[in-house]
C-alpha cells in the first residue's frame, strides 16, 4: 500500500514539474465603486473574444453577494452576461434561478490609456446605485 502512494506521488510531481503541464489562464478584472466608495462591485472575466464573466462580488450597504461558493456573501448565479461594445449587461439570480437578484449595466467608453465604464447595479427592487469602473 504505501508503494502505491510513493508511485502516485512521483507521477504527480513528474506531471506538475513537466513544462507546459498546465495551460495559463489569463484573466481581466473590472472594479467598481460608488461615489462615496461605500459600494463595489468586482467582476473577474476570462479571456476570450466574447464576456466570460467567472465571478462577481457586490457589496452594498449591508449586503454582500457573490457567485463564489467558497467567499462570505449570499450566494447568486450567473444567469447571463451581454456585452456590444458600448453596453455590458449582467444579470445575477438566485441558486435555482427563480428570480433575478442583481443587475449590472455599464456604459463603456474607450481610450488608450484607461478604459472607463460607468453605470449602475440594482439589487432586487432597491433604487440602482451609481458605480464607475475601471478595467478592460
Amino acid at each position: 500500500m504505501r508503494h502505491r502512494y510513493t508511485v502516485l506521488a512521483t507521477i504527480a510531481a513528474g506531471i506538475l514539474a513537466a513544462p507546459g503541464a498546465t495551460p495559463a489562464h489569463a484573466t481581466q478584472s473590472i472594479s467598481c465603486t460608488d461615489m462615496k466608495f461605500d459600494s463595489n462591485v468586482d467582476i473577474l472575466l476570462g479571456a476570450g473574444p466574447v464576456p466570460n464573466v467567472l465571478r462577481v462580488l457586490i457589496g452594498i450597504g449591508e449586503r454582500d453577494l457573490t457567485t463564489e461558493p467558497s467567499l462570505p456573501g449570499e450566494q447568486v448565479v450567473i444567469a447571463q452576461s451581454f456585452d456590444d461594445g458600448e453596453l455590458f449587461r449582467i444579470d445575477l439570480v438566485d441558486p435555482q434561478a427563480t428570480k433575478r437578484i442583481a443587475a449590472i449595466r455599464l456604459l463603456r467608453g474607450e481610450h488608450d490609456s484607461a478604459p472607463l465604464q460607468i453605470g449602475f447595479v440594482q439589487i432586487e427592487d432597491e433604487p440602482p446605485v451609481g458605480i464607475s469602473c475601471v478595467g478592460p
